[in-house]
């Protein structure tokens, strides 16, 4: 999977506010940073709320996972997102409906309905706080001053400026994030609404519906492809890697409570499952704007089609 065109799909301005979080506005320039290149910058610094997170869901799930089904399952999504070929450079669909995207979801899928199986979706969105720009912020610079944390991103090709632009994301739109797309699931008025007791947990609709708008982008892309642009398909490119990785981390988090290796401070899993959820849910709005939801201005030119009208 191919990451040249992320760049435009995240500014130069966001790239500037994520250093500003960091305390690094007047260090570092934007342009091409690795999360190598940020981490040599920063001060390291406790962070109590992350520990207390990620002691909370660890003493939760430690023996409830499979460490052998994680490792295999990961495996195949790991090996899934670095064959999947770039949409924009297939091009449109001629002959058909492709299934790249749904292959995809179909390697998470596994790994999806064993951490369900196991509680651990459950347990994430009762000890994860609800996301506010000052958590998400906290999280992102423990996760920016890890070294460990970015080595899952690298394991799907995020060893560039890719890892920064992800967590440049999650700072860009923490408020909104908050505002709209994420709500307790332990706050919604039962009482009131009957739909309520249908909700899912908020990481578990977070982690799904990552794997559900996998499943249908290929379809959608044939059904709409004379409206689709190379832009458009790039923008899909780059939302799909970026729900891909917020997935690994999610998966490598469970994984290391499975296998207890320790190779995750409390305070690093804490801000590895908090950014995980937050690419997930934050990319999933990205990409029902840039790609779904086609404006006229968005769309491809109109083509008309000489042989109909001559017939």
């Amino acid at each position: 999977m191919r990451h040249e065109n992320h760049t435009q799909h995240v500014t130069d301005e966001e790239r500037r506010d994520f250093l500003k979080a960091l305390g690094l506005g007047g260090v570092l320039t934007a342009g091409g940073l690795t999360l190598g290149e940020v981490r040599e910058q920063m001060a390291t610094e406790s962070a109590t709320g992350l520990s207390t997170i990620g002691e909370a869901i660890r003493a939760d799930l430690t023996g409830t996972l499979e460490a052998e089904t994680l490792a295999t399952q990961q495996e195949t999504f790991v090996e899934a997102v670095n064959a999947l070929p770039a949409a924009a450079e297939l091009g449109l669909p001629e002959e058909g409906r492709r299934e790249q995207f749904a292959s995809l979801a179909g390697a998470g899928r596994p790994v999806y309905d064993h951490l369900g199986s196991a509680g651990f979706f459950e347990s994430t969105t009762q000890n994860l706080p609800a996301f506010g720009p000052q958590n998400l912020e906290s999280s992102v610079e423990a996760f920016a001053s890890s070294e460990a944390l970015a080595a899952p991103l690298e394991a799907v090709g995020f060893t560039g400026q890719e890892g920064v632009d992800m967590l440049a994301t999650v700072v860009a739109n923490a408020r909104e994030l908050a505002t709209y797309h994420w709500v307790a699931t332990d706050e919604l008025p039962r009482e009131r609404f009957e739909f309520s007791r249908h909700v899912p947990p908020m990481t578990k609709a977070a982690s799904g519906g990552v794997l559900l708008w996998m499943e249908n982008l290929d379809e959608h892309i044939w059904k709409k492809r004379v409206l689709l642009t190379g832009e458009i398909l790039e923008a899909a490119d780059w939302h799909v890697q970026t729900m891909a990785a917020g997935f690994q981390l999610m998966t490598e988090g469970a994984a290391a409570i499975a296998d207890e290796s320790g190779r995750f401070s409390n305070q690093e899993l804490g801000a590895l499952f908090s950014t995980a959820f937050a690419v997930q849910a934050i990319e999933q709005a990205h990409l029902a704007n840039d790609v779904y939801w086609i404006t006229e201005e968005m769309r491809a030119p109109r083509r008309t089609d000489l042989k109909t009208i001559t017939s």
